[in-house]
């Protein structure tokens, strides 16, 4: 009889094995006890505020959306945005916290309100503020741990993270000590989410990626769809002040 740890060790052998077959290059498993695994750390983007203007690009199937959009987060707390297309005019104004997701469509005059927990039912993968911040910083959107293993190629490190069903591998550049890619996935479906960092230059002391390609995969009714998000920061700021984050829902605005 396989036990679910026996199960859970095969999937990542298996996820280990692949990635060093397929990587073309020398590569060396760190284990879970080396200097180099304790000392190893990905850099990340210390800030209290920041602030970004950002083009936008959206897609799922048939849909599409471009936009110039305006971001504002408070670490670990609130994401705030507004959208706006070619005609200069604010359409959209959202804001993200730590359990939701709001948004205003001010040309249909609605508004959308969603639980991360709704979310994450809807396409059936963990969908989570961490998550969304760690898109638009470039930050690991799970924090490093002893527990995670790594891999160290010539010219990367891959950190490779169990969090319940779910896997993820960090692919950290060399040079820029930056997560670079990420692909998670699920074990109790096909699902899976990638992640690819470019562009990367340096925003005051600290490297940064100016752009962002996001592909979630996801199956619904045995039926494939994805969803794709582009940004590419036109000015990204860590703000010295305290930024305001100004929302409301206007009256007479239709749930949807």
């Amino acid at each position: 009889m396989q036990t679910k740890h026996t199960t859970n060790s095969a999937t990542l052998i298996f996820t280990l094995l692949t990635v060093l077959i397929l990587s073309g290059c020398k590569s060396t498993f760190l284990g879970t006890n080396t200097r180099i695994k304790e000392e190893f750390q990905a850099a990340s983007l210390p800030f209290e505020y920041f602030s970004t203007k950002t083009k936008f690009k959206f897609k799922d199937g048939e849909e599409k959306m471009k936009a110039t959009a305006n971001i504002r987060i408070k670490k670990d707390s609130i994401i705030w945005f507004t959208l706006t297309p070619g005609l200069g005019y604010e359409a959209a104004r959202g804001i993200i916290t730590k359990d939701s997701l709001i948004m205003i469509n001010r040309v249909d005059k609605q508004y959308y309100a969603y639980s991360f927990q709704t979310l994450s039912e809807k396409f059936n993968f963990e969908l989570n503020f961490e998550l969304f911040q760690s898109v638009l910083v470039g930050d690991l959107p799970i924090p490093q741990s002893p527990e995670d293993d790594i891999i160290a190629q010539s010219n990367q490190f891959i950190i490779v993270q169990n969090v319940g069903d779910l896997t993820l591998l960090n692919q950290i550049g060399t040079k820029t000590k930056k997560l670079e890619k990420l692909k998670a996935s699920k074990e109790d479906n096909p699902n899976t989410l990638e992640l690819k960092y470019t562009d990367f230059k340096m925003l005051e002391i600290y490297i940064f990626a100016f752009k962002a390609d996001m592909t979630l995969q996801y199956f619904k009714d045995n039926k494939k769809s994805d969803i794709a998000i582009n940004i590419e920061h036109n000015r990204a700021r860590i703000e010295d002040e305290a930024l305001n984050f100004p929302f409301s829902i206007p009256e007479g605005y239709e749930r949807k």
